[in-house]
């Protein structure tokens, strides 16, 4: 064993006690990104676990809580990393938990630990998780499925050409010769997730099960699309045209520049905007009215800070007024744009509505649904069967059926 592996190993293993200092967790993590390490400090962890697990003086449940404990003691530091490096982290974060709750891991991925994004090796009825792809709609109609397309030009209308570069959806303007402005439609289904850039310069990240509507040419006095689902948006400033988002023909969001995210899926009880910089103006209208929100009849607005969530009930006649959630939890808001997810203080029920987003399943209770809340953070790279087996540490049971049911047993 070289000194480099030694000093790790230790590192390691002062982690796992949560004996790290700030700038040794610093470290570890550095070490997950770089080059082939990250084999090496995967395949420690693994050794970690088995050694650990045949001690006596430490019960393989003992050694399960310490994980999950250091993986929520660590939760929330260093909010500054990039949305690179957070995936990275919660991938290595994945590993510990699923090697905390049992041998599954080793038998799974076979000390590969590329395993956890590309290369499953799936059981006849495993699901593999969510990617990047999604359905282009052109203004005549026409689809184009964006999932299996290289990079390159796929449109060119109107003097406005859409690229498809490295996983991204791009507007420009051609010489500035684009005459009139056509509407396009990008549709996220359950299992995929995409990211756009509007003509403006705005950036978008589609979740799962969610659209956006948007002009190839922004005119006129403001910039104005449509949303359903959840997306977050990065929106390019220009004080001359304000950016105005519909959202789920129920509300409007109003702002210069500034990023957002907003939740708007059919089957959640409220529709939440949370602002992370800047300001936004959120806007419902009277839930009974025909047409476009912007031609309804305003009920209630308010204006949000940074750090700030505006909640509308689904149910306006019952709900008309907008909640503001002081200080919302930005970090699990963003869980899904940073390849997380975050169950802390979730239901059953909520947690299935992610995991049939995200890998396009069907859920059905055996006996009701149970009423119990679950914790912690998982990557959103694990397969299905990866995740239920963690999830079933809380005493639920799941079978994976064909068909792409989930089962659910208490």
């Amino acid at each position: 064993m070289t000194n480099e592996t030694t000093y790790y190993r230790k590192l390691l293993q002062r982690y796992i006690r949560n004996c790290c200092t700030p700038q040794e967790m610093e470290e570890v993590l550095d070490y997950i990104r770089e080059n082939k390490s990250s084999r090496l400090l995967l395949e420690q962890m693994r050794e970690e676990y088995n050694n650990t697990a045949h001690n006596a003086e430490i019960s393989q449940e003992e050694w399960s809580q310490e994980l999950r404990r250091t993986l929520i003691h660590h939760t929330g530091k260093n909010k500054t990393k990039s949305r690179v490096s957070m995936r990275t982290w919660w991938v290595a974060a994945s590993v510990l938990l699923l090697a905390g709750a049992g041998a599954y891991f080793g038998q799974q991925y076979n000390n590969d630990p590329q395993a956890l994004t590309n290369n499953y090796k799936l059981s006849p009825v495993d699901i593999a998780p969510g990617q990047d792809g999604a359905i282009l709609i052109l203004s005549d109609g026409t689809q184009v499925v964006l999932d299996s397309l290289g990079n390159g030009a796929i449109n060119d209308q109107n003097g406005t050409q859409v690229l498809l570069q490295d996983g991204q959806l791009a507007y420009t303007a051609k010489n500035h010769l684009a005459s009139h402005s056509t509407y396009h439609t990008l549709h996220t289904p359950k299992g995929r997730q995409f990211r756009i850039l509007l003509p403006d310069g705005t950036s978008v990240w589609l979740n799962a099960s969610s659209s956006i509507r948007y002009p190839t040419i922004f005119s006129g006095e403001a910039r104005k699309v449509e949303v359903t689902g959840e997306a977050y948006f990065e929106v390019a400033k220009n004080s001359q045209l304000p950016f105005r988002v519909s959202v789920a023909n129920k509300a409007e969001v109003e702002v210069l520049g500034t990023h957002f995210n907003i939740n708007a899926y059919e089957d959640e009880n409220t529709i939440n905007t949370t602002l992370l910089e800047g300001s936004v103006k959120v806007t419902t209208f009277q839930p009974t009215a025909e047409g476009p929100a912007t031609h309804r009849k305003q009920r209630s607005s308010v204006l949000l800070e940074p750090g700030q969530q505006a909640q509308i009930s689904v149910d306006q006649q019952a709900n008309p007024e907008i909640l503001v959630i002081p200080n919302a939890d930005i970090e699990k808001v963003l869980a899904w744009r940073n390849g997380v997810f975050d169950f802390q203080g979730l239901s059953l029920a909520e947690v299935m509505r992610q995991l049939v987003r995200w890998y396009d399943i069907e859920v059905e209770y055996e006996k009701g649904i149970p009423n119990i809340s679950f914790f912690g953070k998982m990557s959103r790279d694990v397969s299905l069967e990866g995740l239920i087996r963690t999830l079933e540490k809380t005493g639920v049971r799941f079978k994976i059926v064909e068909g792409r049911r989930l089962v659910v047993s208490p």
